[in-house]
Formats: C-alpha cells, sequence, structure tokens
C-alpha cells in the first residue's frame, strides 16, 4: 500500500510505509506488538529471512505472525523460487522462511481452494487457492 492510501483509512492513527528490499529494518520497538500479518507480498521479499528475523524481535512472546498468500503475483516482481515453484512449493518456501529463525516454532499451514463450478472446471478454469502460512513466536 502507499501513503495515499493509508491516509485514507480513519482507522490507523499510525502507519509507515517502507520498502523492504531496499530497508529490512522495521521502525518498530522490540516485542512490541500481538500479531503481524503480511498479505500476498511475501513472493516480493528478496531478502526474506531477514524480514522473518525483523518480524521475530517485533513480536510478543506468544505473538503470532501470519504470510497469506494465493497463486497470483506480478510475474516480473516476484522472485524466482517464487515464479518457478508449484504452490506446494511456494508453501514450503515460506515455512523454511519461518524455520530459519530461531524461536518461531514450528509453522503451521491453513489452504483453501476456491470452488469453482464442475462445468467451468471442464473448460479448464481453476480458483484462486488461498495460504496462509502461521507461526508464533515462543516464550523465552
Amino acid at each position: 500500500m502507499n501513503a495515499e492510501e493509508l491516509a485514507r483509512n480513519p482507522r490507523l492513527d499510525h502507519y509507515f510505509v517502507q520498502n523492504l528490499n531496499q530497508n529490512q529494518t522495521l521502525p518498530l520497538a522490540d516485542r512490541s506488538f500481538d500479531a503481524v500479518l503480511n498479505t500476498v507480498s511475501v513472493q516480493y521479499l528478496q531478502q526474506p529471512e531477514v524480514i522473518f528475523a525483523e518480524v521475530h524481535r517485533i513480536l510478543k512472546p506468544g505473538g503470532i505472525a501470519i504470510f497469506s498468500f494465493s497463486n497470483r503475483m506480478f510475474y516480473q516482481k516476484a522472485i524466482q523460487a517464487w515464479r518457478e515453484g508449484s504452490e506446494r512449493d511456494r508453501v514450503e518456501l515460506v515455512k523454511g522462511y519461518f524455520r530459519s529463525v530461531p524461536g518461531l516454532g514450528e509453522p503451521e499451514v491453513i489452504s483453501r481452494s476456491s470452488p469453482v463450478p464442475s462445468f467451468l472446471q471442464m473448460l479448464g478454469m481453476s480458483g484462486d487457492p488461498f495460504y496462509a502460512v502461521i507461526g508464533t513466536r515462543q516464550n523465552e
């Protein structure tokens, strides 16, 4: 999201815009968040392990991190492993990011396929699946 879109959200009392591929350090205090949510952008992270370490840093003990995605992407912006991988490969890739950070715990996966009527499936159409990989900061 950009600053203009964020500024129009009346529920926000604070926000910042940051390109995580240029600056991976989040301007947030250690152990200050109960939850971190990343939606449909994990495929663009060029240094994902660094970002996941930052997520761990800002989560309170017992805090939860959720990275969700589908099979859609801006092909030119997605990392090569994402572009070339299957949906299963992508899930495993994100699980690996969680596992790269000691203290995030074993990730859990939630997946949902989009129901597509059988007559559309016969025409080769498929639904857009949803995946969420979830990890919890361990109590330390």
